[in-house]
């Protein structure tokens, strides 16, 4: 593993991901836990992110919000931003 990744497999599994994005990590909000991170991936960018997942950029909003209600983490905060993209990534290791 590289850079940001290394550091997350080296947590311990029993930590598990924040209580704030259990949620959105369960299988039936598996549609918005992806649309969340490929906006993050994206850096924030709408237009790119709903390109990459084809998708209308109205649709993209609906989903983040979304995810918003769900978690209770605010997407235009650069803290909730990293804790939501780092439980995302945490979860596929």
């Amino acid at each position: 593993a590289i850079g940001p990744y290394r550091l997350l497999a080296a947590l311990p599994a029993a930590a598990g991901p924040d209580p704030a994005v259990r949620a959105l990590l369960e299988p039936s909000h598996a549609e918005l836990a992806r649309t969340a991170e490929a906006f993050l991936d994206c850096a924030g960018q709408a237009s790119r992110t709903a390109q990459a997942l084809g998708i209308h950029r109205q649709t993209l909003y609906y989903r983040l919000s979304r995810v918003e209600q769900l978690t209770g983490l605010d997407l235009d905060a650069g803290e909730d931003r990293l804790l939501l993209h780092m439980a995302l990534k945490s979860a596929r290791l």
